[in-house]
Protein backbone atom coordinates (compact mmCIF):
# COMPACT_ATOMS: atom_id res chain seq x y z
CA UNK A 1 0.00 0.00 0.00
CA UNK A 2 1.32 3.09 -0.77
CA UNK A 3 1.97 5.86 2.02
CA UNK A 4 -0.72 8.91 2.15
CA UNK A 5 1.56 11.66 1.22
CA UNK A 6 2.44 9.80 -1.97
CA UNK A 7 -1.37 9.13 -2.49
CA UNK A 8 -2.31 12.77 -1.80
CA UNK A 9 0.72 14.12 -4.21
CA UNK A 10 -0.76 11.86 -6.93
CA UNK A 11 -4.08 13.23 -6.15
CA UNK A 12 -2.88 16.68 -6.40
CA UNK A 13 -0.87 15.95 -9.84
CA UNK A 14 -4.16 14.80 -11.36
CA UNK A 15 -6.10 17.83 -10.04
CA UNK A 16 -3.28 20.53 -11.10
CA UNK A 17 -3.48 19.14 -14.58
CA UNK A 18 -6.78 18.15 -15.16
CA UNK A 19 -8.64 19.49 -18.16
CA UNK A 20 -12.44 20.57 -16.16
CA UNK A 21 -9.90 22.02 -13.62
CA UNK A 22 -7.89 23.89 -15.72
CA UNK A 23 -10.63 25.09 -18.03
CA UNK A 24 -10.68 28.39 -16.65
CA UNK A 25 -7.78 29.97 -15.01
CA UNK A 26 -7.56 29.79 -10.64
CA UNK A 27 -5.78 30.71 -7.80
CA UNK A 28 -6.90 28.05 -5.37
CA UNK A 29 -8.89 25.01 -5.88
CA UNK A 30 -10.38 22.44 -3.24
CA UNK A 31 -11.91 19.07 -3.91
CA UNK A 32 -14.79 17.50 -1.76
CA UNK A 33 -15.01 14.05 -1.49
CA UNK A 34 -18.01 12.86 0.37
CA UNK A 35 -18.99 9.14 1.88
CA UNK A 36 -22.10 8.06 2.30
CA UNK A 37 -24.15 5.29 3.06
CA UNK A 38 -23.08 3.13 0.31
CA UNK A 39 -22.42 6.41 -2.06
CA UNK A 40 -19.71 9.22 -2.95
CA UNK A 41 -19.33 12.58 -4.33
CA UNK A 42 -16.84 14.26 -5.32
CA UNK A 43 -16.83 18.57 -5.87
CA UNK A 44 -14.66 20.58 -6.81
CA UNK A 45 -14.63 24.27 -6.99
CA UNK A 46 -11.76 26.99 -8.47
CA UNK A 47 -11.29 30.00 -6.89
CA UNK A 48 -9.74 33.30 -8.34
CA UNK A 49 -8.87 36.31 -6.33
CA UNK A 50 -11.82 36.91 -4.22
CA UNK A 51 -14.37 35.91 -6.43
CA UNK A 52 -16.93 32.96 -4.85
CA UNK A 53 -16.05 29.18 -5.97
CA UNK A 54 -17.11 27.98 -9.76
CA UNK A 55 -17.97 24.53 -9.90
CA UNK A 56 -15.22 22.68 -11.49
CA UNK A 57 -15.24 18.92 -10.22
CA UNK A 58 -12.13 16.73 -12.54
CA UNK A 59 -13.26 14.76 -14.99
CA UNK A 60 -10.61 12.10 -13.90
CA UNK A 61 -12.52 9.22 -12.99
CA UNK A 62 -8.72 7.80 -11.36
CA UNK A 63 -8.92 10.59 -8.57
CA UNK A 64 -11.72 8.87 -7.01
CA UNK A 65 -9.98 5.61 -6.93
CA UNK A 66 -6.54 7.57 -5.39
CA UNK A 67 -9.27 9.20 -2.59
CA UNK A 68 -10.83 5.59 -2.06
CA UNK A 69 -6.64 4.12 -1.48
CA UNK A 70 -6.12 7.71 0.75
CA UNK A 71 -9.38 6.94 2.68
CA UNK A 72 -7.99 3.54 3.28
CA UNK A 73 -4.44 4.35 3.67
CA UNK A 74 -5.75 6.75 6.58
CA UNK A 75 -7.92 4.99 8.74
CA UNK A 76 -6.89 4.81 12.30
CA UNK A 77 -7.24 1.11 13.67
CA UNK A 78 -11.05 0.61 15.89
CA UNK A 79 -12.11 3.72 13.75
CA UNK A 80 -14.24 4.12 11.06
CA UNK A 81 -12.56 5.82 7.87
CA UNK A 82 -13.07 9.79 7.45
CA UNK A 83 -16.85 10.38 5.71
CA UNK A 84 -15.56 13.29 3.72
CA UNK A 85 -12.34 15.38 3.21
CA UNK A 86 -11.55 18.22 1.22
CA UNK A 87 -8.40 18.59 -0.89
CA UNK A 88 -6.68 21.91 -1.11
CA UNK A 89 -4.21 23.42 -3.98
CA UNK A 90 -2.68 26.63 -3.65
CA UNK A 91 -0.52 27.91 -6.68
CA UNK A 92 1.06 30.63 -5.42
CA UNK A 93 2.88 28.85 -2.87
CA UNK A 94 2.81 25.50 -4.41
CA UNK A 95 1.02 24.09 -1.28
CA UNK A 96 -1.33 20.91 -1.39
CA UNK A 97 -3.39 20.33 2.18
CA UNK A 98 -6.50 17.40 2.70
CA UNK A 99 -8.40 17.80 5.99
CA UNK A 100 -10.70 15.11 7.14
CA UNK A 101 -14.13 14.82 8.56
CA UNK A 102 -15.26 11.93 11.43
CA UNK A 103 -18.03 13.37 13.02
CA UNK A 104 -20.14 15.59 10.81
CA UNK A 105 -19.94 15.20 6.74
CA UNK A 106 -23.22 16.18 6.31
CA UNK A 107 -22.10 20.04 6.60
CA UNK A 108 -20.07 18.44 3.00
CA UNK A 109 -22.93 17.20 1.27
CA UNK A 110 -22.78 19.16 -1.94
CA UNK A 111 -27.02 19.44 -2.81
CA UNK A 112 -28.02 22.69 -5.01
CA UNK A 113 -29.42 24.24 -1.57
CA UNK A 114 -25.82 23.70 -0.33
CA UNK A 115 -23.68 24.49 -2.79
CA UNK A 116 -22.32 28.24 -2.44
CA UNK A 117 -22.23 27.15 1.54
CA UNK A 118 -19.99 24.66 0.91
CA UNK A 119 -18.00 25.96 -1.45
CA UNK A 120 -16.97 29.31 0.21
CA UNK A 121 -16.23 26.77 3.39
CA UNK A 122 -13.85 24.70 1.24
CA UNK A 123 -12.07 27.35 0.59
CA UNK A 124 -10.32 27.72 3.98
CA UNK A 125 -9.01 25.11 6.32
CA UNK A 126 -10.05 27.75 8.90
CA UNK A 127 -14.00 27.02 8.23
CA UNK A 128 -13.69 23.32 9.07
CA UNK A 129 -15.83 21.86 12.16
CA UNK A 130 -14.10 21.92 15.23
CA UNK A 131 -13.39 18.45 15.32
CA UNK A 132 -10.26 16.59 15.81
CA UNK A 133 -8.95 14.93 12.47
CA UNK A 134 -5.17 13.95 11.19
CA UNK A 135 -4.11 16.92 8.73
CA UNK A 136 -1.36 16.17 5.51
CA UNK A 137 0.04 18.33 3.45
CA UNK A 138 3.60 18.49 4.82
CA UNK A 139 4.49 21.08 2.01
CA UNK A 140 3.76 18.98 -1.12
CA UNK A 141 4.38 21.17 -4.33
CA UNK A 142 2.36 21.48 -7.44
CA UNK A 143 4.10 20.08 -10.64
Amino acid sequence: MKSSDLILASIAERLATDPKVNAAPWDQYALVAWYGDGVSKLNGFRYRGDAPGEPATPASFEIEDLLDDLRAATQVEGKGPWRACVVRLDRADGKVTVDFEYERPEVWEVTPATVRRVAERARSADALTPTPRPQHGRGATLP
